[in-house]
């Protein structure tokens, strides 16, 4: 393609936006809502992704056992613990180990001096690690079944919780991502629509005189395109100051930095702006081929 092609192509996709000014300024402010909606829906969607698998690593399963197993029991309960599905980890947890932990972990050495040796009343126990925290419930199942188990520790109750809200949360995004996509295309036709409709006299002269139909099509797609880019930027300089202030206040009003911790701005908008600029794009390109097709019938 000559650069005066692509010259021309240029100026005439940025006239037909000046044209129609106000049409112009519908369509960017639509896809700016719809790019802003589905920023806002890919950053809580990617945040509860990015906790549920922090919380692999510190949502763990504590198994405590019966006080009266030998030590060759415990061993056969532990390697039946570990073939167990989706375990990946049994770490064996003496009571004098239990002991400690906590002595160290409450700052409670001289206060707990006298639970130590035959006094003391913790049991042996297991630490267990799976693969994923979605297999956590099939392995408390499979626990629950064994013999000289005294009792599990676990946070099925807050697993499920963010599990279920990380489904809704997923369902609504993608819902809500379809219906505004469908919306900026049928705005965008209609900016289009117009620009062509005033041109039509001039296309069907193109078409008879031979001009092939993407000649004729370009100068629109440059329309479409710069609608898109337009309306994908100003979300995201929008977004990135939202977002890193809402990240900040729930940090201070959330004390959830011990157990999992939002992506920061870089991470998220690193993977975000390129997926706006290329959902911008395609939204003006689809509503600019879909408006000029029947003109080109001639």
């Amino acid at each position: 393609m000559r650069p005066s092609t692509i010259k021309y192509y240029l100026k005439e996709g940025f006239v037909g936006l000046l044209k129609n000014r106000l049409m112009t300024v519908a369509s960017i402010a639509t896809v700016a809502a719809c790019i802003f909606i589905v920023s806002f829906s890919v950053c809580v969607i990617s945040n509860l992704n990015s906790m549920l698998h922090q919380l692999e690593d510190t949502i763990g399963i504590a198994v405590f056992l019966e006080d009266d197993l030998s030590s060759d029991e415990i061993t056969a309960l532990r390697d039946n613990i570990a073939t167990i599905d989706h375990v990946t980890n049994v770490l064996y947890i003496s009571p004098d180990e239990a002991l400690e932990s906590i002595k160290e972990d409450w700052d409670a050495g001289d206060l707990l001096d006298g639970f130590n040796g035959e006094n003391n009343p913790l049991s042996h126990s297991f630490e267990i690690e799976i693969d994923s925290i979605e297999n956590q419930n099939s392995v408390l199942t499979s626990l629950s079944s064994l013999s000289g188990v005294r009792n599990i520790r676990h946070a099925q109750t807050e697993t499920d919780i963010l599990l279920k809200l990380n489904k809704i949360v997923s369902i609504i995004g993608v819902v809500v991502m379809a219906l505004l996509a469908v919306i900026s295309v049928v705005i965008i036709m209609n900016t289009i629509k117009i620009s062509v409709y005033t041109r039509r006299t001039e296309i069907s002269i193109m078409k008879f005189v031979g001009a092939t139909d993407w000649f004729i099509r370009w100068p629109f797609i440059i329309e479409g395109i710069f609608i898109g880019i337009i309306g994908s930027i100003i979300p995201m300089i929008v977004s990135m100051p939202v977002y890193s202030k809402s990240v900040s206040v729930l940090y201070s009003y959330l004390p959830i930095t011990n157990i999992a911790n939002f992506l920061d701005t870089y991470t998220i908008f690193s993977r975000l702006i390129p997926i706006s600029l290329a959902a911008g794009i395609a939204l003006g390109v689809m509503g600019s081929v879909s408006s000029i097709r029947k003109y080109l019938r001639v």
